[in-house]
Parts: C-alpha cells; sequence; structure tokens
C-alpha cells in the first residue's frame, strides 16, 4: 500500500477539496481560518484550552479585551462549533464556557501557528507598521504586547 502523500509536494493534502482554483467554504483551510478570525479569538481560545471558564474569568485572564469584543468572539466561536456555552440553573443565572472536541483540536493549529511566527522571517514591507504592531494593546502587567 502507498503512503498517502506519495506523489503530493510536502504539505499539500491528497484531497480534491485542495485541487481548486479559489478559495471556497468547503475548503477545510477557509473553515479553520474563519473559526479563527478575528483579532483576541486565539486568545480566547488558548484560556479555554487550559480549562472552561465563566465570562467573569475571561474577562479577569484578558483584563485589556473590552466586553463587546468578548461577548462577539465568545458568541463566533459558539457558533463556529469551537465553544459550548452551559447556562446553570440557579440565580444569578451561571454560565461556564467550554471548549467542544473540535476546539480542543485547534490546540495543535495554535501551537504550529505559534511554531511558525517564532522562527519565521520579519515581515517585509516598504510601510512604517507593516502588520499593525502599534494597534497592539499594552499588556499591564508585562508591558509587553497583550496579542501574544
Amino acid at each position: 500500500m502507498t503512503h498517502p502523500t506519495v506523489g503530493h509536494p510536502a504539505g499539500l493534502p491528497d484531497d480534491p477539496r485542495a485541487d481548486v482554483t479559489a478559495p471556497t467554504s468547503e475548503c477545510p483551510v477557509e473553515i479553520t481560518l474563519a473559526a479563527l478570525h478575528g483579532r483576541w479569538t486565539t486568545l480566547v481560545i488558548r484560556e479555554l484550552l487550559r480549562g472552561d471558564h465563566s465570562y467573569s474569568e475571561l474577562r479577569a485572564a484578558l483584563p485589556v479585551m473590552s466586553d463587546k469584543v468578548l461577548s462577539d468572539r465568545l458568541a463566533h466561536l459558539t457558533r463556529a462549533g469551537v465553544v459550548d456555552r452551559d447556562r446553570r440553573p440557579g440565580w444569578p443565572p451561571r454560565v461556564r464556557y467550554t471548549l467542544t472536541p473540535n476546539g480542543h483540536r485547534l490546540g495543535p493549529v495554535l501551537q504550529a501557528l505559534w511554531d511558525w511566527g517564532a522562527h519565521g522571517e520579519e515581515p517585509r514591507s516598504t510601510g512604517d507598521d507593516p502588520v499593525g504592531l502599534r494597534e497592539l494593546p499594552v499588556h499591564p502587567k508585562t508591558g509587553g504586547a497583550a496579542r501574544c
């Protein structure tokens, strides 16, 4: 039996969906990028990879992120099937956020993105701020960019 990667350049899948000439909504890469879309999304996932959290715990873990953005990211990740929202009965209402099995599968994806970024070259640009680093908020405790 021949290995599935024989005859295919490294990193390219043996899948007919990969043989397209334009992005499609069925493309697994596009589906993954859509799930990770938006600033702060990867940090919300990172926190949930550490365990389930309440909204307040996520706010405390990501203090620079606004309430609106956190709410938007949690709603987006829930719609994408990455996060489960568990509302528990009682007063006040208690809600816990946890990663779905699909959400947990993003852990190695985030690690691969981290590794690529950590070992890649500096961005090439003729502009003064090639990737919008000036827009990144400063973490209140470390003084570094709060994005990573």
